[in-house]
């Protein structure tokens, strides 16, 4: 049986000039707003790693440590090691309750606290340069669709996922 001919906006081969790819472009965005961000929340011994996870606690505090993996995006051995750094650091602690010894709760310390309203206007004057000439209208628009790119991306792994269920 013959396979069904796949249709694309363009050719593949346009996706070849990486100034077509929204991932690579999205990647260098990334990359470059981490950098610039970066220079000035190391004054305050944060590296971008660390902001990630400090930015979710500064919204939720004592999340478990697999919500906080799962809001950060990554896999729950890296956010070990991360946590691991950040309690060094003096940032977080780490509990576990009677209730449940399996789940640990992250907890930011006092002076991780005081340090959102330190590095939040960093972030913010990061987003200011990155939307240099551009409208408030404009802004939206790309974030709106920077949302849609993540939840059909998202919604893609979801099917491989069950996929993946479905033949093992």
């Amino acid at each position: 049986m013959a396979k069904a001919k796949q249709s694309y906006r363009h050719p593949a081969e346009y996706y070849t000039n990486p100034d077509n790819s929204i991932g690579y472009l999205a990647r260098i965005v990334f990359r470059s707003f981490s950098r610039l961000l970066e220079r000035k929340t190391l004054e305050y011994d944060v590296s971008a790693g660390q902001w990630r996870f400090l930015r979710q606690l500064w919204r939720e505090d004592g999340i478990t440590q697999r919500e906080l993996s799962e809001r950060v995006g990554m896999r729950e051995p890296t956010t070990v090691v991360a946590l691991k750094g950040l309690e060094k650091a003096g940032l977080i602690t780490r509990k576990k309750t009677a209730e449940d010894r399996r789940k640990t709760f992250i907890y930011l310390t006092p002076h991780a606290k005081k340090l959102e309203l330190v590095l939040a206007p960093m972030n913010a004057e990061i987003h200011e340069v990155a939307t240099r000439g551009m409208t408030d209208a404009e802004v939206e628009t790309l974030q709106a669709l920077m949302r849609r790119v993540i939840d059909n991306l998202a919604e893609e792994t979801r099917e491989l996922a069950v996929l993946s269920e479905i033949k093992a």
